[in-house]
């Protein structure tokens, strides 16, 4: 979709407004007026926090995805195993419940999986309903039957794949890379007019012969310079059945001082990717101790290239390219293989400690 943000007024702006205040957000003294004023900037930042989403305060595709999916609630329709995948908040409240009860549908991250349904099937089956692998009346009671009744406790979940990701080592592995931004998505513009879209590919391009010279297949998302929605990505990566999906972004900000190296792994509510924190963590630290990057730690978010593709999946900012220093070194091929061989470095980190 159109970003929307502040200023813009009309239909779209009427319809993010009516789901902010369905959803308990306060968008102005006005109410719904189809301007996206002050008031409904701040509700678009308490609600992209909410949901781990960066908070920029615009309404692009992630957010408005997570509007819509915010929307739905356990029993509003009947939830079942299709192409694309239902998606949504009541699918993830059917994940947490089935967790909740010993049943393993994977990530809880309100895609309808082929996991998710085996879980239910499972469920119906061990409670004497019809294991027709749908989400109707009669499961929802059950399941909030059982829920209620299930002791208090500390909720262990289960990691996505469990945190396996088959070799232990780069032989064979199978790995996704993508370099974030591209087209008309620039990203940040960098020291000596260096542009996010061009540096990420570079290292992702790097990563991807690195890998590959340790015999790991590798599959490189974006190979030019074309623009690719956060769900066109996904859509490429699932073809591959990756074991590990690393994102390629950088950072950048007004202030030619900030620097430092930040990784991100999946988490949605209660759930988190335990196997992806743990990458997450070798990685950054890689930077760290290679590079000499300040540790900017490692976060749990709700990114598309986290939560889209049912794997190990890390979203890596190696360092800034508005610092002199960090953004300087990548306008050379000597520090576009320093980034890369350091995510190797961690990846490798990784699979030695499975």
């Amino acid at each position: 979709m159109r970003p929307v943000s502040r200023g813009n007024r009309g239909k779209e702006v009427l319809d993010i407004q009516k789901r902010l205040r369905s959803l308990g957000h306060f968008v102005g003294r006005e109410g719904v007026d189809g301007f996206f004023g002050p008031y409904t900037e701040l509700a678009v930042k308490a609600f992209q926090q909410q949901r781990l989403l960066l908070a920029d305060g615009i309404v692009a595709d992630n957010t408005w995805t997570e509007l819509v999916e915010a929307g739905d609630r356990l029993g509003d329709r009947l939830l079942y195993l299709r192409q694309p995948p239902m998606r949504g908040d009541d699918v993830l409240a059917i994940q947490q419940i089935l967790d909740e009860l010993g049943f393993d549908c994977g990530s809880e991250d309100g895609v309808f999986r082929q996991q998710t349904e085996d879980a239910l099937i499972e469920f119906q089956r061990n409670t004497g309903l019809n294991t027709d692998g749908m989400v109707g009346e009669a499961t929802i009671a059950q399941l909030k039957r059982l829920k209620k009744a299930a002791p208090e406790g500390k909720k262990t979940v289960p990691d996505r794949h469990n945190g396996y990701v088959g070799p232990v080592g780069l032989e064979g592995l199978c790995v996704a890379v993508d370099a974030l931004r591209g087209g008309n998505q620039v990203g940040g513009c960098g020291v000596a007019g260096l542009m996010e879209k061009e540096v990420n590919l570079a290292v992702a391009g790097a990563l991807e012969s690195r890998l590959r010279s340790s015999g790991a297949d590798v599959t490189l998302i974006r190979r030019s310079d074309v623009e690719l929605g956060p769900y066109e990505r996904a859509e490429v990566a699932q073809a591959a059945s990756p074991q590990i999906l690393i994102s390629i972004a950088h950072g950048w900000h007004r202030n030619p001082q900030a620097s430092g190296a930040a990784t991100y792994y999946f988490q949605r509510g209660s759930y988190v990717s335990e196997s992806g924190r743990r990458l997450a963590g070798y990685i950054v630290k890689a930077l760290v101790d290679i590079l000499g990057r300040v540790d900017l730690h490692t976060h749990g978010r709700g990114y598309p290239c986290l939560r889209e593709t049912p794997c190990v999946s890390v979203l890596v900012e190696p360092g800034f390219i508005s610092n002199a220093h960090e953004g300087g070194s990548l306008g050379r091929d000597e520090g576009v293989q320093a980034e890369a061989e350091a995510i190797a470095a961690g990846l490798r980190a990784f699979l030695e400690r499975l």
